[in-house]
């Protein structure tokens, strides 16, 4: 018997493995979308680049790095290090409060990111907004660049489908996404058809 961490009401195993479930079988839908998150990412940009609007940047932020969104909302300017090109995260999804990963960014995001605090005057948290506001402010978003019936967590799937695709290496992307075992990441490998159920090499 697990618990739910926000109630305290326990949890089935059952009812986490049904969780599951939906959370692979949405993964493949996305998976067959990717082409239109990637058109999406590109558009997205260019709108960010040219209003860097809180709901635009925090979208574009979360398609292009894969992070949930509770650990955006956290973001602070103290995580930014624009010399090293650099973001730390707090990995809320971890046993320990204190634990914190430091990733790249990539240029487009340095781009977004510069211009939004300059322009908006961005002194401490990226984003003050709570999670209900963040998530309205995402699938508003979604909807404006095609994306019509995505959900906020469909952007980290769609990440993880597109790193798979590019990196063809399960190790780089648990590293990246942090997840704490490769089970569900597995499964994200599969979708894409990466051959991961047999020998390597011959002998």
């Amino acid at each position: 018997m697990a618990w739910c961490a926000n109630r305290g009401d326990p949890i089935s195993r059952e009812g986490i493995y049904a969780g599951e479930r939906r959370n692979h079988m949405r993964a493949r839908e996305v998976y067959l979308s990717l082409d239109a998150y990637r058109s999406a990412m590109e558009r997205l940009y260019r709108l960010t680049y040219q209003a860097p609007l809180r709901r635009r940047v925090l979208t574009y932020v979360l398609g292009a790095t894969g992070r949930r969104i509770s650990e955006a909302l956290g973001l602070t300017t103290r995580d930014l290090d624009f010399e090293r090109r650099a973001i730390t995260w707090r990995i809320l999804k971890k046993r320990r409060a204190d634990y914190f990963v430091t990733l790249p960014m990539s240029p487009r995001v340095e781009d977004v990111l510069r211009r939004y605090i300059v322009l908006n005057g961005v002194s401490d948290r990226l984003f003050p907004v709570t999670l209900r506001q963040g998530q309205y402010d995402v699938k508003r978003t979604l909807n404006e660049v095609g994306l019509y019936g995505w959900r906020v967590h469909d952007l980290r799937h769609a990440f993880i489908l597109e790193a798979l695709l590019n990196t063809r290496s399960i190790e780089l992307v648990r590293r990246w996404t942090q997840h704490t075992s490769y089970k569900e990441l597995l499964e994200y490998a599969r979708i894409v058809g990466m051959e991961v159920d047999r020998p390597l090499v011959p002998w």
